[in-house]
């Protein structure tokens, strides 16, 4: 595979990202057309954290999208790293190469690809965005909030093989005990008052263990969360709620607990807590049966996945309609898909949540200046051009080179995700790991 998939790449395209105009009107249309399409892999170091399919190795592959019109301006995009994702941008490019920019949805009907639509709709509106000097979220209607807040995302861990190259928190992390000074670290450094445990790892009565004392450390009133996976019984889950609504723990909410869209809708029927999702509505076929079977209550959106930022905003006003909450996913990303995050929660209007992120375990960044700094647990929304963000070529290029010389994570979707977890506990000696559930 070449380094990076382009199309006749010129001087301009390697300068634009530099440049930008406030007028656009005045812009010959030709001028505006899209004329280079590079889409870049990278590798980028990540923690290995640990969850109910396995564990992350310590590199993750990302794609880079940056995109180049005749008259220098640039646009970039970020999504999931793997063959399969490249490939379909690839393919994608030549729908791209030459179009205007404002067309975008004859470019999502004629790709029927959520994925690879979201990633080219980004870098298209972050290009649209510096051309005519507004930021992303007024081209999805404008901001509701000046501050996204954010969750500490914790996770149960090996030890970082390299401590001293860690982002936060290189030890091991395999108790109630090391999760709270791992807490500790993330509300110290970033500010955190919403903290989500990704579980699924630890017998549940140690999960739950943890949640308690967090509960003690950061107090009774800080809002917890607890993500399975899917790893639970609808039995133990069951039994695990009672426990939690018996308590004065302030839980927000159970995600994915139990392995299928009707397992959630049986949990459902035993307990009032509320059930969030990422795993089994993920697109918007999907909605309608999670409501008939009232099997959820809030939807966790993700850009890379719902048809790009302007797909967010219309699952947005859907959920709004059935009264279901909002939140937002998270994967293993870097800067670019961390701003568009950014933007398109501070445009959702139905978000009730604090969104998830894994932004504070990268220890390094593609985008200039980066990375981005959270300010109390909140990552103020830009009001630059675009997302507000550019490329460091030089650590875009070591990425990009790295990513050729290594194997990294790479996934896209649950099955590859499982399969890729579960083969990365063989680095850590665990070469029988089967990712089998419900394990509980």
């Amino acid at each position: 595979m070449d380094a990076c998939h382009k199309h006749r790449v010129t001087k301009s395209a390697i300068q634009g990202e530099s440049m930008s105009s406030n007028t656009d009107s005045a812009t010959p249309q030709h001028e505006r057309r899209i004329t280079d399409v590079e889409i870049i892999p990278v590798a980028h170091r990540e923690p290995p954290l640990r969850n109910s399919w396995g564990a992350h190795s310590e590199l993750a592959a990302r794609t880079i999208v940056r995109l180049t019109t005749a008259d220098g301006q640039v646009g970039v995009g970020e999504t999931y790293g793997d063959e399969k994702v490249i490939t379909a941008l690839k393919r994608a490019s030549s729908l791209v190469e030459g179009m205007n920019p404002y067309e975008r949805k004859p470019l999502e009907l004629r790709l029927q690809d959520p994925m690879v639509y979201g990633a080219l709709e980004t870098a298209l509106l972050d290009l649209i965005g510096k051309t005519v000097g507004e930021p992303v979220y007024n081209l999805l209607g404008g901001k509701v909030r000046e501050e996204v807040e954010y969750s500490g995302y914790l996770f149960y861990k090996y030890a970082d093989t390299d401590s001293t190259s860690a982002a936060i928190a290189p030890q091991a992390v395999d108790s109630a005990e090391a999760m709270v000074a791992e807490a500790r670290e993330f509300v110290d450094e970033h500010g955190f008052s919403t903290l989500k445990v990704k579980g699924g790892v630890l017998n549940p009565e140690e999960e739950l263990r943890t949640l308690e004392l967090l509960a003690e450390e950061f107090g009774r009133d800080t809002p917890l969360r607890i993500d399975p996976n899917g790893t639970w019984s609808v039995e133990t889950a069951s039994r695990i709620a009672r426990r939690l609504e018996e308590s004065d723990l302030r839980i927000q909410f159970l995600e994915d607990p139990v392995t299928t869209m009707n397992a959630h809708a049986r949990l459902k029927q035993n307990m009032s807590l509320p059930v969030a999702t990422n795993m089994y509505v993920v697109e918007f076929d999907q909605i309608a049966p999670a409501v008939e079977m009232g099997a959820v209550d809030i939807i966790l959106s993700d850009h890379h996945y719902w048809s790009g930022l302007t797909g967010n905003v219309r699952m947005n006003d859907i959920a709004e309609v059935f009264d279901l909450g909002v939140g937002m996913h998270s994967n293993s990303h870097l800067g670019v898909s961390m701003a568009a995050m950014t933007h398109v929660a501070a445009a959702m209007s139905n978000v009730r949540y604090a969104c998830d992120t894994h932004y504070p375990w990268m220890a390094e960044d593609v985008i200039a200046g980066g990375p981005l700094e959270f300010e109390d647990g909140m990552m103020p929304v830009s009001d630059d051009p675009g997302l507000g963000v550019s490329l460091d070529e030089t650590e875009l290029e070591r990425m990009n080179e790295r990513y050729h010389d290594t194997d990294p994570l790479a996934y896209s979707d649950v099955s590859s995700m499982a399969a890729e977890y579960a083969d990365a506990e063989t680095e850590v000696g665990r070469s029988d790991w089967l990712p089998n559930k419900p394990r509980w």
